[in-house]
């Protein structure tokens, strides 16, 4: 596994950039963008067949959330991206020169502001790319939603 596309992806705090709903070079901003292309002016067809199929009576509120999808443009944490304010780890690395939270010398932390939850799976991410090794850990993500 090329470790270079995995820093493109992986954001420092362990985080797959690459499949958040605001990446710019993600997966869900290209399969929203080919579904919403492929669906074209459904509307009209949505419209005829609401009456036999409920869920259609919710297609516009569905085109916007798909629309929404399509409009990922953050490029990432690792060059300037990154959504979340309470996260330090985003200017930190560079500050410590390492690639992961880990694999500083005062990790874990308390830099980052996260809630109790987002704390906890920060930690979790982190000590398993230090004990499986990041491209495993990568390898793994990769399998899971992100959500």
């Amino acid at each position: 596994m090329d470790y270079q596309v995995i820093l493109k992806e992986l954001a420092p705090c362990g985080l797959d950039c690459s499949r958040c709903t605001s990446y710019n070079g993600g997966e869900i901003k290209k399969l929203s963008t080919e579904l919403l292309s492929a669906l074209g002016n459904f509307e009209r067809m949505a419209a005829r067949r609401a009456g036999l199929v409920p869920a259609l009576q919710h297609y516009p509120e569905f085109k916007e959330v798909l629309a929404f999808f399509t409009q990922g443009n953050c490029p990432g944490c690792r060059v300037g991206g990154g959504q979340f304010p309470l996260c330090s780890a985003r200017k930190c690395f560079q500050e410590k020169g390492v690639d992961f939270c880990f694999q500083c010398d005062e990790y874990p932390c308390d830099r980052n502001k996260y809630d109790p939850e987002l704390m906890a799976r920060w930690r979790k991410m982190n000590d398993q790319m230090k004990e499986a090794g990041v491209e495993q850990f990568y390898a793994e993500q990769k399998r899971k939603p992100r959500y």
